[in-house]
């Protein structure tokens, strides 16, 4: 019966893709509609809901996780290879807390970061090799994402680096917008590259001065930026979560700007509104970008659509803890819905409005192929867990 729903469901998606497969989609309108087609699956065998950390098609290997927090590595197929219990204080654990993420570094090990604690290098056996002081000293905020990971391990020069994205390296009193104001972009960052051998930490920015906020000394909110390193580990995109830019980096021994890209889309704003830095803004309708994927030739930015203003405005008039009632639900259900800007060779080409399955998108490897988890909230329920395969289609 399993075998029979999943090529159900797969074929009911081809049919979706293939209906449009005629449209040819001109990268010169960075509007047009991007197609999508269903190609393949990754099929776990596993009762409880995983969550997709890490693919690597070299050593044709995955890294998820489940929530008894154990990790699975399986083949592209979803084979299982090995399961690890590392959320314990043994000598291979990361502490019971578990970890905040897993990512390959390189085709033989993996790293977890622990909760503010250390970072551990693991083979592909489960066994730790090594524990590396965390690079924040303190801990002032918390983040905690359930579909992507903040930091890519890999290596350079035969030293184990990391590029990422740390809340933790400025003190309130030093973030604190109403004593800095505009001046925040200069001065603030959360993004970073880590010599995981000799423990140096260089703190790279997170609002490079064309930043339109930046350039305009406007205050739009102390919401920090997302980093995605390239799967050739030279070089990296950085995308701060308000405004309408993504920028482009090389990775050498300095870190060099490469490209600074405009972003639009039909459903979003191309300016953050300016807002009060002492704090006194209430709830905001802009929509913030939620994740960026970059690998291969494709970038792919996504956000949000948000509940208007003045039904917001409503429902708090109903009760003013109104997102814990049915009427806040139901509102969620009808504008929050997820789209997409792609972006190719130094520009963008293209929106997703709708994925042809059910599901968050997770992952993007470098043969432009998106990975949809489609287990927190199946559409029909079932024993084992599907992650699709979605292609981008030239």
């Amino acid at each position: 019966m399993r075998n029979l729903s999943l090529i159900l469901a797969l074929t009911a998606s081809l049919f979706f893709c293939n209906c449009s497969s005629d449209n040819h989609r001109d990268s010169s309108d960075p509007f047009e509609e991007v197609a999508l087609e269903l190609i393949d699956s990754l099929v776990v065998d596993e009762l409880s809901p995983l969550q997709l950390q890490d693919v690597n098609l070299e050593s044709e290997k995955v890294l998820l996780v489940g929530k008894n927090r154990n990790v699975l590595l399986t083949d592209l197929k979803g084979e299982k290879l090995n399961e690890f219990a590392l959320a314990e204080d043994g000598p291979n654990g990361v502490g019971r807390n578990g970890a905040f993420g897993y990512k390959f570094l390189g085709g033989d090990r993996f790293v977890a970061q622990g909760l503010f604690t250390s970072y551990f290098v693991y083979d592909l056996e489960g066994k730790q090799i090594r524990k590396i002081p965390y690079n924040a000293k303190e801990l002032y905020r918390i983040s905690i994402y359930k579909s992507r990971t903040t930091f890519h391990p890999y290596m350079e020069n035969g030293q184990m680096m990391m590029i990422g994205e740390e809340l933790n390296f400025f003190s309130n009193e030093e973030m604190d917008p109403k004593v800095l104001g505009a001046g925040f972009y200069d001065k603030i960052s959360s993004i970073y590259r880590y010599n995981m051998d000799s423990e140096e930490n260089e703190i790279l920015e997170s609002f490079p001065a064309s930043w339109e906020p930046r350039a305009n000394q406007r205050y739009v909110g102390n919401l920090i930026a997302f980093v995605s390193l390239h799967d050739t580990k030279k070089s990296y995109a950085l995308l701060p979560l308000q405004g309408s830019q993504l920028f482009i980096y090389d990775v050498d021994e300095e870190v060099k700007l490469r490209e600074d890209i405009q972003l639009e889309h039909p459903n979003r704003p191309q300016n953050a509104p300016t807002v009060a830095s002492d704090g006194t803004a209430g709830y905001s309708d802009y929509p913030a970008f939620s994740n960026v994927l970059f690998a291969g030739e494709y970038c792919l930015v996504q956000f949000f659509s948000t509940i208007p203003e003045s039904k917001i405005s409503e429902l708090r008039a109903i009760q003013e803890q109104y997102f814990n009632t049915p009427e806040y639900r139901e509102a969620t259900k009808q504008y929050v819905k997820p789209y997409f800007i792609l972006v190719k060779n130094g520009k963008q080409v293209g929106i997703i409005n709708e994925l042809p399955v059910n599901g968050t998108v997770e992952f993007l490897d470098k043969n432009g192929v998106i990975y949809i988890n489609d287990n927190v909230n199946p559409e029909v329920e079932r024993d084992y867990n599907v992650f699709y395969k979605v292609k981008i289609k030239d």
